[in-house]
This record gives C-alpha cells, sequence and structure tokens, in this order.
C-alpha cells in the first residue's frame, strides 16, 4: 500500500439552499468584499443579486469582467480594480473560470509582480488575499484545488498554476445555485468532472483514498448526468457532490494526458474545457489497454461503463462526438498541438512512456 497525505485546508460547506449562511462564514472584520463573476451570471441570473442582500451590512464590489479561460490581462485589471477599493476578501461565484479569475486576482492584489510573472517565472508570492469560492456549475472542481488556468493571449497558451495558498478558505456548494444551467453547459462541465475523477484516477500520484473517491465521482455521474440535463434536481444536487469530490481527487494526483492534450482544442477550436478534455479519453484509455498500462485499473474503468455500453458509447449518448474531425481539427495540426501540449509537467504522471510519437498517435486516432 501506498504512503499517502491527505490535505484540503478548504472548509467546505455543501447543500441546498446554504448560500444564505455566507455572511456569517465571513470574518467579521473583512468589510470590502469583491465578488469575481462573468457577465452573464451577472445579468442572466439573480445570483449576484441574491448574493449581495446575503452581504447587505458589507461594502460589495463586483467585477465581472471574466471571460472563459480568464487572460493575464483580464486577471491584471481585476487586481488593479481590488487595490483602488481596499479588498479585504474575494468570492469568486460562477464557474471555474470566474473562479480561476478570483484566485488570480487574490495571487495579484498584494504582490508587486505581475500575474505573467507569478505563473510563467515562478515570481515570489508573499500574501494572497482570503478567497471563497461558490460554483454556479458542476465540473471544474476549482472550488476545493491549489490551480488555477490563465490564458496567454499573445501565444493562444493556457498555463497552470499550482500552489497551497490559493486553496480557497471557504468552499461553499448550494446545489440550488446550478439549477440555471442550459443544458450544454451541464452536459460540458459533467464532463469535466468525469475527467478529473478518471485522469486523477489513473495518475501515477493517486494512492488507495484518492483512488476511492475517483471512483465514487465516477459512479455518481454515470448514474446522475443524463438526468442532470433534464433538470432533474436530486440529479442535479449529486452532480454537485460529484464535481466536488472530482476536485478533491485532483488535488492530490493531478490531471494527466488528455487535459493538457485538450488545451490546444480550446485555444483553437474553442471547445468547452471539459468537452476538450473527454473527447480524448476513449483513445487514450485504448492506448493503456493496448500497452497493456494500469492494467488493473483500466479494467475496472470498462467495468463501471459497461452498463452504458463503454466509455465512448456514454461520451456519445450525451450529443457529444469523441472524433477530433467534427470539431474542425485537421491532421496538419496535429505538430503544432504535439508540440504544445510535450512541455507540460503533466506527462511525468501519466502511466507509460508519453513521447511526441504517443501524443501524436493519440490525436491521429481520435481524428
Amino acid at each position: 500500500m501506498k504512503d499517502f497525505t491527505f490535505q484540503i485546508p478548504t472548509k467546505i460547506v455543501f447543500g441546498p439552499g446554504r448560500l444564505m449562511e455566507l455572511d456569517s462564514l465571513i470574518q467579521k472584520d473583512q468589510n470590502n468584499i469583491l465578488i469575481v463573476t462573468d457577465t452573464a451570471i451577472l445579468t442572466q441570473t439573480n445570483i449576484i443579486k441574491h448574493t449581495i442582500s446575503i452581504l447587505k451590512t458589507r461594502n460589495v464590489f463586483i467585477f465581472s469582467e471574466v471571460e472563459e479561460n480568464p487572460s493575464f490581462e483580464t486577471i491584471e485589471i481585476g487586481a488593479q480594480f481590488a487595490k483602488s477599493n481596499n479588498i479585504d476578501s474575494i468570492i469568486g461565484i460562477g464557474g471555474g473560470s470566474s473562479m480561476d479569475a478570483a484566485k488570480g486576482i487574490a495571487l495579484r492584489v498584494h504582490n508587486k509582480a505581475k500575474i505573467k510573472e507569478i505563473v510563467q517565472q515562478d515570481a515570489v508570492v508573499k500574501k494572497i488575499a482570503p478567497i471563497i469560492c461558490i460554483p454556479t456549475s458542476s465540473g471544474t472542481g476549482s472550488e476545493v484545488t491549489p490551480f488555477a488556468v490563465f490564458t496567454d493571449t499573445v501565444t493562444h497558451l493556457k498555463h497552470g498554476f499550482s500552489h497551497p495558498d490559493i486553496f480557497p478558505s471557504i468552499s461553499l456548494i448550494d446545489p440550488e445555485l446550478s439549477y440555471s444551467m442550459p443544458p450544454a453547459v451541464i452536459i460540458n462541465t459533467g464532463l469535466d468532472a468525469l475527467a478529473h475523477a478518471i485522469e486523477g484516477y489513473l495518475s501515477k500520484l493517486s494512492f488507495e483514498m484518492n483512488d476511492r473517491l475517483a471512483i465514487e465521482a465516477i459512479k455518481i455521474i454515470i448514474e446522475n448526468l443524463e438526468n442532470a440535463v433534464k433538470k432533474e434536481a436530486e440529479a442535479m444536487n449529486r452532480m454537485a457532490y460529484a464535481a466536488l469530490l472530482g476536485g478533491m481527487v485532483i488535488s492530490h494526483s493531478s490531471t494527466i494526458l488528455p487535459h493538457i492534450m485538450g488545451y490546444p482544442l480550446t485555444s483553437f477550436h474553442g471547445l468547452a474545457h471539459g468537452r476538450a478534455c473527454v473527447v480524448l479519453l476513449p483513445t487514450f484509455l485504448n492506448y493503456l489497454n493496448e500497452n497493456d498500462l494500469a492494467s488493473v485499473k483500466t479494467k475496472i474503468l470498462n467495468g463501471l461503463f459497461m452498463t452504458k455500453g463503454g466509455l465512448e458509447n456514454f461520451i456519445q449518448s450525451l450529443g457529444v462526438s469523441t472524433r477530433l474531425a467534427d470539431y474542425g481539427v485537421k491532421e496538419s495540426e496535429i505538430p503544432l498541438f504535439v508540440k504544445q501540449t510535450i512541455v507540460k509537467g503533466d506527462i511525468k504522471i501519466t502511466p507509460g512512456d508519453i513521447t511526441e510519437k504517443t501524443i501524436t498517435n493519440i490525436y491521429r486516432f481520435a481524428l
């Protein structure tokens, strides 16, 4: 049995309707609160308005310029806004982009180094503003991870960043906030949670306790994602729980090859993050099977999806193609995608000896 260390320093508050407890969770001396979100959450739902009413005794400021896959530039703008308003605490409300942006702004607001320098050059981080995460979708798990992903708009590269101090201090998961998700978002975020659980399970860093969380998350997603798309409340509650479990899994074992292979699909073809990761999973599992890698775990995974006709059939049953050509990907692009993937650290924790040829073949077989 493997030795392990398991730590989630985040206080997790889970349950329908628990957004009402938000004010009591924030320290009394934190009066200037910044909510980081996106325009859709702000204008198309009542979530922000409701949150402000709960925080009526505080000074609440809104930064809603977060785009999908937040850029370094957006983080800088948000940090300047936070500084100018003497922000005490930062709340990320939304999907993974809003929560990652909240983490980026919290990183930047008390440090002289720009976010790009912190992420790309490992600049010293002296102090981070307190972070609360409130997800409105069920997939990214950012509410319980020390990770954030930012986009360089010049190179079109996504840059993952990890720092123990960007674990949110509090994660408030109120599944009712996810009820307004359109079906396409339910599918994409649900598939992201599935990718987290499967990849975290297969990671070389995983261990028995982590594996059990991953398997539980996978089972919940198999049993509930289709009904969540139909807006069945209990299924959506269960998907929020599965996303939480998936986040805890990758906090300890990270994601592996399919995730980083999905980044170019998002950057160059606009695939939603969860979809970009999961479309490569069947081909990746075929690679593991053909090379007798992680055979015990792949056998377990195959068994879990047997009732759905296999992983690929489960994905396709949700209306998601697993063929890259259906998204406009051309074989001529593969060398660039490989070049951007091979430099990522997740290569080292993926089963097998991952080379440029390995990555090339997985992209090609998925075309």
